[in-house]
């Protein structure tokens, strides 16, 4: 099969085989432990290093280059096969320098080093070796594969790093700290791919590499003016995405089906007007609070409003596909609103703790408002029923994370669902310098594939005031996001 050539040739030069480029060296005559008798022994008969270089070792000559160097290698073997399987559906669908290459490798008349022709070269030359003319270095055709896969370098440097360059600093941080890591990306740059303007009017073919999934919207072919401006839209807007580290090509491919379409997302009118009541509920409790009880500690959520429409609608969503109970985890940071908000506990009673109460309470806890939990049996607007459980914490971060866990896993071993995990479904919100910080996070995540552990995954969002109470991030922590810790676990 193809691929699985493919994927051997990949193999061997991640092996570390030697290729075309390589000097290889061999020992003619290996020195063996049994010849070594003694120190003295081996002393008399050492010779220069130079004589004995000279002696047991040879250079074999070098060979010419091979064309396959450039793109053949073991960390493009997933791009190779993707780019396969488009052809094997649809020849016509993939660059005619790809075309030339899987019609050349399925043939089995010629060895895989000499496979790869740059168009319109179609059949092996006679003398086996260099084809007419090389990408690069002369001729329309070979300037033309030559861009073309510029441009998929280009929209997969979008993928991969256009998150640093998105606009998701309000507050103007960043801009004063490129030095930490936030300077805009050379590879997002035309000039990095030797383009000018006069460039930007050239049209491209999409497909694999290029923006493939607008080909669903009737469109054949983009001018890289437009891929740069469709990239700049999704990659680079109010929000960043960074997913194509996953691991998971399956999930990746998910991910980017969802993310690179042609026109946004539109909400129904409904929907817009449930968003805006939901985040009107949500400003009003900050602002209720901050008037009435000015010089109570609260841990507002100015700034993070967006959590309360944000939670509630993954709830609803989760729930349309068959989650039953979520638990969830949460700081201090805006427990309040979302215990009002979310939890449906009610607002007497929060202002009641605010306030202080005169009757004694036998059953209370005596635990600080901030620190309480609550159970709720929430409606949703499919006319689906779902049970929440916000757990409670104490002052020490993160120390929840385990009981969210456990007894998530708990619900799904009453339900018989250990092995799917569809019926329940754990949330953990965190502080942005707490989870970069508190070891307990790491420790949770080690759990997401252990057998016995595992609750089928764990949606966790973090509320990034962009401080940790008094430090700044810079100097808080080593890495451009607060997040990255979970890149252990490839997610």
């Amino acid at each position: 099969m193809l691929r699985t050539s493919l994927r051997q040739s990949s193999s061997q030069l991640l092996r570390g085989g030697c290729s075309a480029r390589t000097l290889c060296t061999t020992s003619r005559s290996p020195l063996s432990i049994s010849n070594v008798t003694s120190k003295s022994a081996l002393s008399s008969k050492r010779r220069s290093l130079a004589i004995i270089s000279q002696k047991r070792h040879e250079s074999t000559t070098a060979s010419a280059t091979n064309l396959n160097d450039s793109f053949l290698s073991g960390n493009t073997a997933n791009y190779i096969d993707e780019m396969y399987m488009q052809w094997k559906e649809d020849p016509s669908s993939v660059h005619i320098s790809w075309q030339v290459y899987f019609r050349n490798m399925e043939s089995g008349d010629m060895p895989m080093s000499q496979a790869f022709t740059p168009p319109p070269t179609l059949v092996p030359t006679p003398t086996g070796g260099v084809p007419s003319f090389l990408p690069g270095l002369g001729g329309a055709e070979g300037s033309e594969v030559t861009n073309h896969l510029k441009v998929q370098l280009l929209c997969r440097a979008y993928q991969a790093r256009g998150h640093h360059k998105a606009d998701i600093d309000p507050l103007g941080i960043r801009r004063e700290a490129e030095e930490f890591g936030y300077s805009k990306p050379k590879e997002l740059q035309l000039e990095h791919y030797q383009f000018s303007e006069k460039d930007l009017d050239t049209e491209y073919s999409l497909g694999p590499g290029i923006l493939p999934h607008f080909k669903k919207s009737g469109r054949e072919k983009m001018t890289l003016r437009e891929i740069i401006a469709a990239c700049e839209r999704i990659y680079c807007g109010s929000y960043g995405v960074e997913y194509i580290h996953i691991p998971d090509r399956e999930q990746c491919d998910w991910l980017r089906a969802r993310i690179e379409v042609d026109k946004p997302f539109k909400y129904s009118i409904d929907e817009k007007r449930r968003i805006l009541d939901r985040l009107i509920w949500s400003s009003s409790f900050e602002s209720f609070l901050a008037t009435k009880y000015p010089n109570d500690k609260r841990f507002g959520l100015e700034g993070c409003e967006t959590l309360v429409p944000g939670m509630k609608a993954l709830i609803d969503r989760s729930v349309d596909f068959g989650v039953k109970d979520i638990v969830i985890g949460m700081p201090h940071r805006g427990r309040l609103n979302v215990l009002s908000n979310v939890v449906r506990k009610p607002n007497e009673s929060i202002f009641s703790e605010f306030g202080g109460s005169a009757a004694a309470e036998d059953e209370g806890s005596g635990d600080v408002k901030y620190h309480l939990g609550m159970n709720f049996e929430r409606p949703t607007p499919s006319g689906k029923r779902v049970q929440l459980s916000l757990v409670a914490n104490p002052s020490h971060l993160e120390a929840e994370d385990p009981v969210v866990l456990g007894k998530t896993r708990a619900i799904q071993h009453y339900n018989n669902d250990e092995k799917d995990h569809k019926t329940a479904m754990g949330v953990l919100l965190h502080g942005d310098a707490a989870f970069a910080a508190q070891g307990i996070v790491y420790e949770c995540l080690g759990f997401h594939s252990l057998p016995a552990y595992s609750t089928g995954g764990t949606i966790h969002l973090v509320v990034n005031n962009q401080i940790g109470f008094t430090t700044d991030p810079r100097f808080a922590r080593s890495t451009a996001y607060c997040c990255q810790l979970r890149l252990s676990i490839g997610c």
